[in-house]
């Protein structure tokens, strides 16, 4: 089991979106293949594939939803049979959401350096350690009012996010979201999504002698004139490669 990073930076003609959109309303989603998000402690080292122990999410909530949303966290704590051990347990994980006004819109809120992204007003946040309740179990954020988040015309939509900070220890934290407008199951939000400019997650355990493929989707609007990827801490683990209509699978540099 290996855990890595991917950012994609996008150059733009005009100033409009995103990142890597997660298509389900579970991110990471089902058609990707990657079955966890990763963020370690910070104490961490970085040969373990998280380089900056932090990870923001944006959420997309259509302004036709009028009930209530949750942002629901599977497996938050840090401690259980999905987490990523080194030496004993000793790390601690903080998740908070942000809305208002500046949560997304402010440009260093879309920056992916922890100590820069903290825009917008802070809806809620806690904090899990080992904790029994939470191993493999979820627990919601919310409810929030679609209004709490940040309107944003081009998508019709308000915004929220959700940062997750590895504040102390040096292990890596296993888990993932899903939105629902339930806080106790997953209940889809027709027409909501997420998205992310940088994604840390763990690679799928692969059978011997068998290929697993992963799928990451960059959203690419119609202003975009290029896109750079880039990868962290690769560690040779299979191929990367690029797949669109101009190009049929072209290999891709990958670290070290």
């Amino acid at each position: 089991m290996h855990c890595t990073k991917f950012s994609v930076c996008i150059a733009f003609a005009a100033i409009f979106l995103l990142g890597i959109q997660g298509w389900a309303q579970q991110f990471p989603g089902v058609e990707e293949n990657i079955p966890y998000l990763v963020t370690f402690g910070k104490d961490g080292v970085t040969s373990w594939g998280d380089d900056d122990f932090s990870q923001t999410f944006f959420v997309s909530i259509p302004k036709s939803q009028k009930d209530p949303i949750y942002i629901r966290v599977f497996d938050p704590d840090v401690g259980g049979a999905l987490d990523e051990m080194k030496g004993s347990f000793n790390t601690k994980c903080k998740f908070t959401v942000y809305g208002g006004v500046g949560n997304f819109t402010t440009p260093s809120a879309r920056h992916w350096d922890p100590e820069v992204n903290p825009a917008g007003t802070p809806l809620a946040s806690k904090t899990f350690g080992i904790d029994p309740k939470y191993d493999n179990q979820w627990y919601a954020f919310g409810p929030y009012n679609p209004t709490e988040g940040e309107y944003f015309a081009p998508l019709d939509a308000y915004i929220f996010k959700v940062i997750a900070d590895g504040v102390s220890g040096d292990d890596g934290n296993l888990y993932k979201y899903f939105l629902s407008t339930k806080p106790d199951r997953d209940v889809k939000i027709e027409g909501a999504n997420a998205f992310t400019y940088e994604y840390s997650f763990r690679l799928p355990d692969r059978p011997a002698n068998e290929s697993t493929i992963c799928h990451i989707y960059p959203f690419v609007g119609k202003d975009v004139v290029s896109i750079r990827q880039h990868n962290f801490d690769w560690d040779e683990d299979g191929t990367i490669r690029l797949v669109s209509i101009a190009r049929k699978g072209e290999p891709l540099k990958m670290s070290l």
